[in-house]
């Protein structure tokens, strides 16, 4: 007979962030807490990859065409709000765990360049209960956030080979829109554990933490 070991009721959520499709990998795995409705979700991966909070997003089932679709309804969205839950009204456990025996799911970034993340569920290992101490935290990261406004996985392509080829006809351009120094390595690697965890700690004591998706863009 198979001993399954239960995960005490106070257990996080672990889930594995892989932004789709970029020329390098940027990855992140958070530690959530199990009862985090899906516009705290919405925060927690703005911090934890680096966004600016600077566009309109959407968590659904499935990569196209989804069937569950969370997000902010706005003009264009009139004609399918039945198709459309507000994300503070929905559970990442109940709705995306629970219902669709955590299966991954996707969230979606600015609709113009299109950042598209896959969602996985993982098991916390005991390492990570140790870890959690009842908000947000990230475990494991690898990849520098591309910048806003760049285009898209494939514009950060460009951006990429512009910035660290010295001979591209756009290098001087997209270091300084990129704000860098002179001699300075723009790094598409890095991440800073630290200060994710920071921001992420900061956050959850916060009021923003039960902030409404009506007053996002006030």
């Amino acid at each position: 007979m198979k001993i399954v070991k239960l995960l005490p009721s106070n257990s996080p959520i672990k889930l594995k962030i892989d932004l789709e499709n970029m020329p390098v990998s940027v990855f992140r795995r958070l530690l959530v807490p199990a009862d985090i409705n899906m516009m705290q979700l919405h925060y927690v991966i703005q911090l934890a990859m680096g966004w600016e909070f600077a566009h309109l997003f959407q968590f659904t089932d499935k990569k196209f065409s989804g069937s569950i679709v969370v997000k902010i309804p706005y003009e264009d969205d009139l004609d399918y709000m039945d198709n459309i839950v507000k994300p503070e009204k929905t559970s990442l456990k109940r709705t995306f765990q629970e219902l669709r025996d955590g299966k991954p799911f996707y969230y979606e970034y600015d609709f113009g360049d299109s950042w598209l993340h896959k969602i996985t569920f993982q098991k916390p290992l005991k390492k990570d209960l140790e870890t959690f101490s009842g908000v947000p935290v990230c475990v494991d990261a690898f990849g520098k956030c591309p910048p806003e406004d760049v285009g898209g996985p494939w514009g950060y392509t460009d951006f990429l080979d512009a910035i660290n080829i010295k001979k591209h006809p756009e290098h001087e351009e997209f270091r300084e829109w990129a704000g860098l120094k002179p001699k300075e390595k723009y790094d598409e690697t890095y991440v800073n554990l630290d200060s994710v965890n920071k921001s992420l700690r900061e956050y959850a004591t916060a009021k923003d933490w039960n902030a409404s998706s009506d007053n996002y863009f006030s």
